[in-house]
């Protein structure tokens, strides 16, 4: 039975590049959720999204007190996920929490201790899940058309300065391996590939300049 008289409210933290492209597409599931406001640290952006329409909150205190926010949507840069989302369960919010979910696992299972207390739900937003190119390659290994697989080679690229921005610093949780390269291992996850014995990432910069190597074995 559905817990809510209306369509759930939904507010978003962070109002940057993904925060705004969020509050964009919320329009279309309008049946699903309800922009309830906004709120970021930057005032500017505060001011664009009260020039958009939205109504941004004061202070993250003062959205998360809101009666009429059921969902937080997280949107901000990656070594916040954690803190923000803790406090959004305590508050009693649900929470969609923009990858990656947390700078390691430790922190993860801290938030997830955290929503089985609270009753209240955590999700990840892995927005390649749902790509075309993804779709036909979970079809294709669910259909066993190619019989068994025994390796996967996948990659993900940036130029012309993106990502940029915090996108670029370790203290922000930043970097292709974590930003970016995250999007790979939740694609082979979501499409139920076979248990990997070996997990090798690889990360370079410039004209075949060698940044970051790392071979990681799972157990």
């Amino acid at each position: 039975m559905n817990q809510y008289s209306k369509t759930p409210g939904l507010a978003i933290v962070g109002f940057g590049g993904m925060g705004s492209q969020h509050a964009k597409m919320l329009g279309s599931v309008s049946d699903v959720f309800r922009l309830a406001g906004i709120y970021d640290i930057r005032e500017e952006r505060q001011q664009y999204a009260a020039k958009l329409g939205l109504s941004p909150f004061a202070s993250y205190e003062e959205l998360l007190a809101s009666p009429d926010v059921d969902v937080v949507l997280i949107a901000t840069p990656n070594h916040l996920h954690r803190p923000l989302s803790i406090q959004a369960l305590q508050a009693g919010k649900h929470v969609i929490c923009e990858k990656p979910a947390m700078l390691n696992a430790e922190e993860l299972e801290d938030v997830l201790a955290v929503a089985r207390k609270s009753g209240r739900v955590f999700v990840v937003h892995q927005n390649r899940r749902w790509d075309d190119d993804f779709r036909a390659v979970k079809q294709v290994l669910k259909g066993n058309s190619l019989g068994k697989v025994f390796t996967i080679e996948s990659r993900i690229m940036g130029s012309q300065g993106i990502p940029g921005d915090w996108r670029t610093k370790r203290e922000f949780g930043g970097g292709m391996l974590l930003d970016w390269g995250i999007h790979l291992t939740a694609t082979l996850d979501g499409a139920r590939t076979p248990e990997p014995h070996l997990l090798q990432a690889r990360a370079y910069t410039g004209r075949g300049m060698r940044r970051q190597r790392q071979t990681v074995p799972v157990i």
